[in-house]
């Protein structure tokens, strides 16, 4: 798996995914993403989901972990563009429940940037 770091706005960063979040090496990739914006004191993240076409148990549970850390942290995360498979995961398990999923980044990061809007 591939994880590109953009600034969407001011203070927000999108990490755009591409291939499959599955255990292992994808998993520890985007850990390291997380763990790096966190020590850069960059605590609002977007998990660009678009071009990720499948995620497992593994997967699902270190997005958990990486809201978790980045809320210990202060911060924030939301999700951007899941598939219909990735929905269903999210709902299935109530992760849905914890963080929110926009169709765009670009909604993403504008609700994380103004969070009460």
């Amino acid at each position: 798996m591939e994880i590109t770091k953009k600034e969407a706005l001011p203070g927000v960063i999108v990490l755009e995914m591409k291939g499959q979040l599955q255990l292992g090496v994808p998993c520890t990739r985007l850990q390291i993403a997380v763990e790096d914006a966190i020590q850069a004191k960059q605590t609002r993240v977007v998990l660009d989901l678009t071009n990720v076409m499948k995620v497992d148990s593994a997967g699902l549970g270190k997005i958990v972990n990486c809201l978790s850390a980045l809320r210990v942290a202060g911060g924030a995360m939301n999700l951007a563009g899941p598939n219909s498979m990735v929905v269903g995961l999210l709902r299935m398990t109530r992760v849905d429940k914890l963080v929110k999923a926009f169709p765009t980044a670009q909604e993403a990061a504008q609700n994380l940037a103004n969070p009460t809007a």
